[in-house]
């Protein structure tokens, strides 16, 4: 990304967040008469794939990788309400009004822009927003969300949908649509207003169809016919590094990633440690992404720390630390220049291999499997031929257990940098019958201080206090063990 487009995105953006329009409307009462109700849909979708960004990579990206068991709270910090399966309603308040306040734009444009390419990216954003939620928080606003315009009806409290049976469908349609439209063609393309592909809508493409893919498959059984439907070859997808869905950031004063900001404002940054959940396991298959993963500690060696287990830590303890953490400029796991990855090449190549391991569709499930770890491998810029030697030896996926493998694959692969979508992927994955990670036999370990109980874990994120405070038909609390539909 050139240096004229992160002085057009951050300059643009700060002066447009500013006076965006009608942000979080369907919780917003208030409309000022000397507001300003026109923008334009290029500020319009440049704020809502930053909004994005910033909702998945803030301030619940430390506390969702503490429930993937990446990091833990390690010296100079108090035991920390997640290590201890604790999660606030507070805590959810950013991920879900940014998702909703970045609808709200990629709405605007919707009603607003007559350019096809504009309407198909508002479209798969849109898709990609309300799945996030839907996947945090089961039922949400859908219907009836962003529509606090006097034109939409003004309101103002929307009801709650149905994961399963509206949200999931909607956001398949809107994804259907935005490939119709691509495949259409359009005037006007996108470009440095663009933050994800700069208007590459070969890309967005790919990304719609990968989107949809992922949707099948959480769908189970139901979603087995359109993923053979949708499926006719591996290019469709996001499979290369190039392709990647995600906003990049420059450093310094034009901007940087939104972790990085909140974590080095606060120091937290500086107290997250390796887990033995993720740094035994890395170390017990050979994998050479260990030391990628990872800076070693006083001693020059991997420590992790059990989850949660600061307090019965030695006072002198050193552990390793996400690669870059204590650095002054960061490094591959924690840093300023770090993007927020939407979907990467190693999930839309793990995405392909599920399929094709479930008999969904006709690609080679083993091929997909292993351009997912040589997508992960080069991404960290470490060698092919480390990569080839792993795959050969204890990463090489199981034959009798191919999901399990694909699953594990997942985890590993979106280490620091996906954790909303690990976090997901974990839940699914796991069952009695596939004890993978949380279940008895899995490889994670229930924290010193469970809050939950011995073995017990989250499942679903509270809804946010905003929405309990402010929404009027809001539905009620649901523990944080209940489950999305998906889950088994």
């Amino acid at each position: 990304m050139n240096k004229m487009k992160f002085k057009y995105i951050y300059l643009l953006i700060v002066g447009m967040v500013m006076f965006m329009v009608s942000c979080d409307k369907y919780l917003d009462i208030n409309i000022d008469p000397n507001q300003s109700t026109i923008s334009r849909v290029d500020l319009q979708l440049s704020s809502a794939q930053l909004q994005t960004a910033i909702g998945l990579g803030q301030r619940i990206f430390p506390r969702v990788s503490t429930l993937c068991q990446y990091h833990t709270g390690g010296p100079g910090v108090a035991l920390t309400d997640e290590d201890q399966h604790k999660w606030a309603p507070s805590e959810s308040n950013e991920v879900f009004r940014t998702c909703y306040r970045s609808t709200n734009s990629l709405s605007y444009i919707l009603k607003n822009s007559t350019e096809s390419y504009y309407i198909a990216i508002a479209k798969i954003m849109t898709a990609y927003n309300f799945g996030i939620c839907a996947d945090l928080f089961g039922n949400i606003p859908f219907d009836e969300a962003v529509r606090g315009d006097i034109a939409d009806g003004s309101i103002l409290h929307p009801n709650y949908d149905n994961a399963k049976d509206v949200v999931y469908p909607g956001a398949e349609r809107l994804l259907l649509e935005a490939i119709d439209l691509i495949n259409n063609g359009g005037v006007v393309l996108p470009a440095d207003d663009d933050l994800v592909y700069g208007g590459n809508m070969d890309n967005w493409s790919k990304f719609a169809h990968t989107l949809l893919l992922k949707m099948y498959l959480r769908q189970g059984a139901s979603g087995q016919q359109k993923a053979a439907d949708l499926y006719q070859s591996d290019d469709q997808f996001i499979i290369d590094n190039s392709e990647m869905a995600a906003v990049a950031f420059p450093g310094g004063s034009q901007g940087s990633n939104p972790f990085w900001n909140a974590a080095k404002s606060t120091a937290l940054g500086n107290f997250y440690v390796g887990t033995t959940t993720m740094i035994d396991y890395l170390g017990g298959t050979q994998d050479p992404r260990l030391d990628a993963y990872f800076d070693t500690n006083n001693a020059g060696i991997q420590i992790g720390l059990y989850p949660g287990d600061i307090q019965n830590a030695s006072s002198n303890a050193s552990f390793s630390v996400p690669a870059g953490a204590l650095a002054a400029n960061g490094g591959l796991m924690f840093g300023p220049t770090l993007p927020v990855i939407f979907m990467s090449a190693w999930e839309g190549n793990l995405l392909l291999a599920e399929a094709a391991s479930r008999g969904w569709i006709t690609t080679d499930a083993n091929a997909a499997y292993e351009a997912a770890v040589n997508a992960s491998f080069d991404y960290l810029g470490l060698d092919p031929a480390d990569a080839a030697t792993y795959l050969a030896g204890a990463g090489a996926m199981n034959a009798g257990d191919p999901i399990k493998s694909i699953a594990l694959q997942k985890w590993v692969c979106m280490f620091e940098m996906q954790p909303v979508e690990s976090w997901i992927e974990v839940r699914r994955f796991d069952s009695s019958s596939t004890p993978y990670f949380t279940s008895p036999g899995g490889v994670f370990s229930s924290p010193t201080e469970n809050a939950l109980g011995t073995g017990k874990y989250p499942s679903i994120l509270p809804y946010p206090e905003n929405e309990e405070s402010l929404n009027q038909n809001f539905p009620g609390q649901h523990p944080i063990t209940d489950k999305v539909f998906w889950d088994n």
